[in-house]
């Protein structure tokens, strides 16, 4: 299904109605479509099939990413699954949380266990896990200089110490179009971080709330991290995102 990008679009959860289709259409084969908006007006489409595909299929650096998962696991905006599938068939205890509730219902119709909640309020989440990761640019659940720390707090809460937390992104700065170069000039000129985008998921004559995603260079990344409970312990770079490997001391 093509993204509805005519008309003013209505609230709801089009996230999830976009992944319940997409899943219904055979997953990776559907031809299903995603639409994200920017607040400048730029829309980005991409394949919905992504959230489904097989491990290597996936970026060079999320298959890294596995293979740095150890024992208990959080995933964090998990999506449809694709992860949490993944790292369950290889034997660990995964739980999922994602803010969309047609996200984690399809989760629970796949076996999989998720509940609703965000990176900053993980609500119900208790315990302690070994690993938390953030697929698929997942570090942009960081959203922005003032919401990071209670982002790094919350994730802190339910890791142990020792604990890795796994994430992707990219550094803006690599994309070099002039919507994407005056987008960056623009929030630096009003104190946020280069990468700081306003987005909303479009489909179906659906739309999201407008919510904040950053793209984060290493040095944005060493600066929301600095006096967090977290420490950076290694930067995997790939053939254009990077996986960031950090440590809860």
């Amino acid at each position: 299904m093509t993204p509805d990008v005519h008309g003013a679009p209505t609230g709801g959860d089009a996230f999830g109605a976009m992944l319940q289709d997409c899943w219904a259409g055979g997953g990776a084969g559907s031809g299903v479509r995603e639409l994200l908006e920017r607040d400048d007006g730029q829309l980005y489409h991409s394949d919905a099939g992504l959230y489904f595909t097989a491990a290597d299929a996936w970026p060079d650096v999320d298959r890294e990413l596995l293979r740095r998962v150890r024992g208990t696991v959080l995933d964090i905006g998990c999506g449809g699954g694709r992860t949490m599938a993944e790292l369950q068939g290889r034997g660990h205890e995964v739980l999922g949380v994602d803010p969309s509730p047609g996200a984690v219902r399809l989760c629970g119709e796949r076996g999989l266990r998720a509940i609703e909640a965000t990176a900053a309020d993980l609500g119900a989440v208790d315990g302690e896990f070994d690993t938390l990761v953030m697929t698929g640019n997942g570090l942009g659940f960081l959203e922005s200089r003032e919401q990071a720390p209670r982002v790094l707090k919350e994730l802190a809460r339910v890791a142990r110490p020792g604990a890795a937390l796994l994430g992707t992104t990219f550094d803006p700065a690599r994309l070099t179009a002039p919507s994407e170069t005056e987008y960056r000039a623009r929030n630096v000129a009003a104190g946020r971080l280069p990468g700081q985008w306003r987005i909303r998921v479009r489909y179906a004559g659906l739309a999201t709330d407008w919510f904040r995603y950053a793209f984060l260079s290493p040095d944005d990344l060493a600066e929301l991290t600095a006096g967090s409970p977290w420490r950076i312990e290694e930067i995997h770079s790939g053939d254009f995102h990077y996986l960031a490997h950090l440590v809860l001391d």
